[in-house]
């Protein structure tokens, strides 16, 4: 959700970006709460096959998995009011809990939208467990691995850090840790559908390859801003009244 506006200066496309704090307060507190979603997913893959050790009991992975969970939404809540409040690029608040309805970058700021929709249900379900069946529970619960790669891909084609190498070390990190447990998972899990298991290990194995080339060639591409549905937004104030700056 970080804003980010294009314009054309005669031939020439200008880009700039707000340097206001909330911008910088938008764009740290969705890289964090990427980090903590991921741990979060990691540690519900290790509870999802009873991992323990004799000095990491399973309620440990449990209550850290909770905790992390209500953390990464906190850090999403404060991503979601700074993006809105930013008056840089006019974004509803609306924009954030429905989606493809943004006129900035629909699609992008659209699968943000649906992995806070999901954080949210996931949350509330888990506060009224006691309430749901184990089944009811289980099915909402499983969003959660929908709720992460949907966090991932609005990260990479919204933001305007994308191209920072650090920023593509530690999505990279995070992708990394959750492949490699989701991988590890399958490894160890349905030992009566080994043909599942392969199919499955090999659909995440494909993924990888596929996010990775349409990594190169959507968001570290040239013209990626155009293509991603930033256009000239009247609601962007103008270079000339020092609310805003070049970006790298």
């Amino acid at each position: 959700m970080t804003p980010i506006a294009s314009h054309a200066a005669g031939s020439a496309a200008v880009v700039v970006t707000s340097s206001t704090p909330l911008w910088y307060t938008t764009r740290a507190t969705g890289l964090m709460a990427l980090v903590l979603l991921t741990a979060s997913m990691s540690l519900g893959l290790l509870s999802s096959v009873r991992y323990q050790r004799p000095g990491w009991p399973r309620f440990v992975t449990l209550g850290l998995h909770r905790n992390l969970s209500l953390l990464a939404l906190a850090f999403t809540v404060a991503h979601v009011l700074t993006t809105v409040t930013d008056s840089f690029v006019n974004i509803p608040l609306q924009d954030a809990f429905i989606p493809f309805i943004s006129s900035y970058r629909p699609l992008w700021l659209g699968l943000g939208a649906i992995a806070f929709d999901l954080m949210i249900a996931l949350t509330v379900t888990s506060v009224v467990r006691a309430r749901l069946s184990l089944r009811s529970w289980r099915l909402v619960h499983w969003g959660a691995y929908l709720c992460w790669p949907v966090a991932v891909l609005h990260g990479l084609g919204t933001g305007t850090d994308t191209t920072a190498r650090w920023v593509l070390a530690l999505t990279a990190t995070c992708v990394l840790v959750v492949a490699g447990l989701t991988l590890w998972r399958l490894s160890v899990g349905w030992p009566a559908h080994a043909v599942a298991r392969s199919a499955a290990a090999a659909l995440v194995v494909l993924t990888l390859i596929a996010g990775t080339a349409w990594l190169k060639a959507g968001p570290l591409s040239p013209g990626w801003a155009a293509r991603a549905g930033t256009r000239s937004p009247q609601s962007t104030h103008s270079p000339a009244a020092g609310a805003v700056r070049p970006s790298r």
